[in-house]
């Protein structure tokens, strides 16, 4: 992100963080910075998973780009951003998209065990996926790796670079074996810890680790009961949770190299432990008092004699008003969710609104139309054609994708583009020269004709009745309030369609002639628009009606026919 305009720092919020990082860095004398971030990948990953990936890539680029200026090229080449993908969590919840005949046995398994899902039964819109991504998900070893590889794909068009980890590998390769000795040995030091921080008492017989049990392959289902410094020995319960069923099995294993993980809240800063973790955020419902953060921090200090990585408590992305869950299937994923915008777009969304602030977006109201509209603002800022808040120039900056800012060139609002590509007898590019004032330029086609596959997809999916002004496939209700002439006036005017080809200009004059001769223009025009839109008004009544498919408008004098 070369700033060209060598624009001054502002108090944008992402810099105020990392001038907070920087502070703390140097409280703490911390000297290798790492950022992380986590995700269970469950199954279809939703759009609000995106907000820890931007707002962690957002931190990671800014801290290189403050300490390149601060002279400190080493410490800024050193830093590290990784992504961890929980694979080795149970599969606790089955998505609705999946077939229950095909994965109702995997439940409880871990899920880097179980298989990938088919292309077409995995409940992902992969109708504009690449060739190159089709191959990668085609390729998934596992549940995991699928819905991982996908969700990746997707922070990755966003712009995000972090390092993929998969817990597995850590586990399996040993790297996880210390923290596993640590937090077997130290029962009676993480009793401790649940009662003073959660004010939890836990079971006398109770250790922080599940097994993967040898027999059916479960780990939600294992409990250990003891371990002799070597091995841990386990039950897997037929009842312990309830949406899955243990085989019974009792046995001794060696918790190392992959035969099982630490339960949930050990397993967070273990990782941070053994990554060397110092910079990681959580979404809002892991920091509230007594929940899994202060857990992990008190684990942090006390098991793992470990500093506190630095914090950042981040707000949900609402779909809608509603949460969203991966494993339940609720909420747009966050494939369908960069669908809906270029990159640079999408990026400033999470650029432009403090990570503690609830972004409640609906792609079926005007939310995308207004990020376009702010993202233009924020580019005339930063060029210098407007004056406004230097926060949105900084937003337009951090949002884009790659080494260099785009030079000022004319943006067409995107409202714009979706009303002039719905009117017939309108020329996109001509109208968009009108706006500019001037000949539009390669850049600013090329860009028009970018964002007209934005605009097509809004229109198509999720624009709001109010701006529909295409055809209807179906006969709207407020047809049937058209009197018995204007239904016999659309009657006729389908028969002087047929009657020849016509030119756009021809046809306009022709049907003011029969609009005279019969209801009188108002009504007339009103019928037309009513029949085929459900409005009062709308485009040029000829352009519209030759752009409408014939046998679509055939249909619809059928319709209109059989009202009575």
């Amino acid at each position: 992100m070369k700033d060209q305009n060598n624009t001054e720092q502002s108090k944008h919020f992402l810099d105020q963080l990392v001038n907070e990082i920087l502070l703390w860095q140097k409280k703490e004398a911390t000297e290798k910075l790492h950022v992380d971030d986590m995700k269970t990948p469950s199954g279809r990953v939703h759009t609000g998973a995106l907000r820890g990936v931007l707002l962690h890539d957002f931190i990671a680029k800014i801290l290189q780009e403050h300490l390149s200026k601060q002279g400190q090229e080493s410490l800024a080449k050193s830093l590290v951003n990784t992504y961890v993908f929980n694979d080795m969590d149970p599969m606790d919840g089955l998505p609705k998209y999946l077939d229950e005949k095909l994965y109702l046995e995997h439940m409880g398994k871990p899920l880097y065990q179980i298989p990938a899902p088919a292309l077409d039964q995995c409940g992902i819109d992969l109708s504009k996926i690449t060739n190159q991504e089709r191959e990668d998900l085609l390729k998934a070893n596992n549940f995991a790796e699928f819905y991982a590889l996908d969700f990746i794909h997707a922070f990755r068009k966003l712009g995000c670079s972090q390092e993929i980890i998969w817990s597995h590998d850590l586990y399996e390769s040993g790297q996880m074996d210390e923290v596993i000795r640590l937090s077997l040995d130290k029962v009676a030091l993480f009793k401790k810890i649940y009662k003073e921080v959660a004010e939890y008492d836990l079971p006398e017989n109770w250790y922080p680790f599940q097994v993967i049990c040898p027999k059916c392959g479960k780990i939600g289902t294992t409990l250990v009961t003891d371990w002799d410094g070597k091995e841990v020995s386990f039950i897997c319960q037929d009842d312990l949770v309830n949406w899955a069923k243990g085989c019974a099995y009792q046995g001794k294993i060696s918790p190392f190299a992959g035969n099982g993980k630490l339960l949930w809240k050990v397993d967070w800063p273990a990782h941070w432990r053994t990554l060397g973790v110092n910079i990681e955020g959580a979404g809002k419902d892991h920091t509230s008092a007594g929940g899994s953060r202060d857990m992990a921090n008190a684990i942090c200090q006390e098991v793992f004699n470990l500093k506190i990585p630095f914090n950042i408590p981040y707000e949900w992305i609402l779909i809608r008003g509603s949460k969203m869950s991966s494993s339940k299937g609720v909420g747009t994923s966050a494939r369908e969710f960069t669908a809906l915008f270029p990159a640079n777009v999408g990026r400033f969304l999470f650029a432009n609104k403090h990570y503690g602030q609830v972004i409640d977006f609906d792609p079926r109201s005007m939310a995308i139309p207004d990020l376009f509209d702010d993202y233009d603002q924020a580019a005339r800022i930063y060029w210098k054609e407007e004056e406004g808040d230097q926060r949105l120039a900084r937003a337009f900056v951090l949002s884009q994708v790659g080494e260099e800012i785009p030079q000022a060139h004319f943006l067409a609002r995107f409202r714009d583009l979706a009303l002039w590509v719905q009117y017939p007898e309108k020329d996109v590019f001509e109208e968009a020269s009108k706006a500019k004032g001037s000949a539009l330029s390669d850049l600013e086609k090329s860009l028009i004709k970018e964002r007209l596959n934005y605009v097509e997809l809004w229109l198509a999916k999720y624009a709001p009745e109010e701006f529909q002004w295409r055809a209807r496939k179906d006969l709207p209700a407020l047809a049937k309030e058209l009197s018995k002439e204007q239904q016999l006036f659309l009657l006729e005017l389908e028969n002087l369609l047929l009657s020849k080809q016509w030119q756009a200009e021809d046809l306009q004059q022709a049907i003011f002639a029969l609009a005279k001769s019969s209801v009188g223009p108002k009504l007339a025009f009103s019928a037309i628009y009513t029949a085929f839109l459900a409005k009062k008004s709308g485009p040029r009544a000829a352009w519209f009606l030759l752009s409408i498919d014939p046998k679509l408008r055939q249909k619809r004098i059928e319709e209109i026919k059989n009202l009575n």
